[in-house]
């Protein structure tokens, strides 16, 4: 009854707020001398027409599977995505995003090794409304904004909500607050609450200090986190940055970077520091959906120094380290270990071919009790006329494989004996693209996949149709 209930909050919520307040808006805007004539151009061939008033993108496409020992499974996508063009009195518009699956085969067994998250539902069409909101310059004084409707928050963490949020800029001071039910994609939050707000100033002219604040209230949590972040330019070419962040008063993660990027020499380089704390497993807005199967997220630190040089307009190198620490080797687990990775990419443009693109990876990985590994990944990408098409191979040491479990369903179940990571993952791609008008495309992409872990190799199909209007 709760599910049931949550799904009907979640689906009726942003489509009645966004209609009410357009109701309210057009009755405010008529009276602050909008004439009938300036609504009638909305529609009228000779002023503002649908084309012009409402922009996005549809993309419909079919995604299939198949494994070397004939399973299989089949799925179409359809996305849309819309925002509209100022309108009354040139202070509102409305965006949204929505996606529409049709498992075309039916649900796949627990055993199988592509069932996922579409087979936990009820049913084979299911839909999702990723955002749904309106947005009204100065609604009651200048230098401010209100969103109303569902909606996306980063800030402390990446929220998903139905209410409204609200910014003020007070000079050289940026404030917002923000409150109302928080929504997932995955499982019912039935009227969980979230509330929060957060100041950023400049006391500098190079400075810049943010102070966010959350609060999520759920059945079994309140959650309060704050962090604390700084914008720093040290020098012309040299910028600082970092944050910090508490959970429940208690030090959650510590994050600092420290970039330099020289436009005139085509050259860049960044070096980066993560802390993470405490472990963490369950709260209100779940680090992780799945950390029931791979287990808490226990304390650990991440170095990363990455560059980049551009050699003339045909060449250009990158490179990087990434040193993964877990602080307390106890905890090292399938899903949670030390590593040191290193990469070499040299990108090609132009050259023998125009309108071409080759890139040659070079990775090396090291980590214990597994073989050291230096493995080799390209690139291709080619435009002709109308056609675009590339294809290449990549290497990856870890991807998660949730053998027969990898839906939230199986999950939350305790099913999970399953989960396996896969290891020496190898992977070949082709793609093709053509451009049937300026605003529309169809394209092709083709991918096999081999590795250490069942299923040793499968392939997969993706067949899409997008358009802009």
């Amino acid at each position: 009854m709760q599910s049931k209930l949550s799904k009907l909050k979640l689906g009726i919520i942003p489509f009645v707020v966004v209609l009410l307040l357009s109701s309210a808006l057009f009755a405010q805007t008529h009276n602050a001398n909008t004439t009938s004539d300036e609504i009638i151009r909305l529609t009228e061939s000779s002023g503002l027409t649908y084309n012009h008033f409402i922009s996005g993108n549809f993309r419909t496409q079919y995604y299939g599977r198949w494994s070397e020992d004939g399973q299989s499974d089949h799925t179409m996508f359809e996305y849309l995505r819309f925002n509209t063009k100022e309108f009354y009195n040139k202070k509102v518009t409305i965006a949204g995003s929505a996606r529409l699956t049709e498992d075309l085969d039916g649900n796949e067994p627990k055993n199988g090794a592509f069932r996922d998250i579409l087979d936990s539902y009820d049913h084979n069409v299911n839909g999702r409304l990723y955002y749904l909101y309106a947005d009204i310059k100065n609604p009651v004084i200048d230098k401010s904004n209100l969103r109303v409707g569902r909606q996306y928050l980063y800030s402390v963490e990446t929220i998903l909500f139905d209410g409204a949020k609200y910014e003020q800029q007070i000079g050289p001071v940026d404030t917002y607050a923000f409150g109302g039910f928080r929504v997932s994609q995955y499982s019912s939050t039935y009227f969980d609450t979230v509330v929060g707000g957060g100041i950023a100033a400049r006391p500098l002219i190079n400075t810049r200090i943010n102070l966010d604040y959350v609060r999520i209230v759920d059945d079994n949590f309140i959650d309060d986190e704050v962090s604390l972040s700084l914008w720093q330019k040290i020098y012309e070419d040299v910028n600082f940055y970092g944050r910090y962040t508490l959970l429940e008063s208690t030090p959650k993660d510590f994050i600092v970077k420290l970039s330099w990027d020289k436009v005139d020499w085509d050259a860049s380089v960044q070096v980066s520091y993560y802390r993470f704390f405490h472990s963490l497993a369950e709260h209100s807005n779940t680090i992780s959906p799945f950390f029931e199967i791979l287990g808490k997220l226990e304390s650990f630190e991440l170095i990363s120094l990455t560059g980049y040089k551009g050699l003339g307009d045909k060449f250009g190198i990158s490179g990087g380290i990434d040193h993964r620490n877990v602080l307390d080797k106890k905890d090292e687990n399938t899903f949670n270990h030390d590593y040191n990775r290193a990469f070499l990419s040299f990108d090609v443009n132009n050259v023998l071919l125009k309108d071409s693109k080759v890139s040659f990876i070079v990775e090396y990985w090291n980590s214990e009790d597994m073989d050291h590994s230096a493995d080799l990944g390209v690139d291709f990408d080619k435009k002709i006329g109308k056609f675009h098409f590339g294809g290449g191979t990549s290497y990856s040491l870890y991807k998660f494989n949730f053998v027969g479990n990898n839906n939230l369903a199986a999950i939350l179940d305790n099913e999970f004996t399953d989960t396996k990571q896969k290891i020496n993952v190898r992977t070949y791609y082709l793609r093709l693209k053509y451009s049937l008008t300026k605003q529309s495309d169809v394209s092709l992409k083709w991918l096999t996949e081999v590795s250490d872990t069942d299923p040793e190799k499968f392939h997969e199909l993706l067949l899409s149709y997008s358009t802009n209007f």
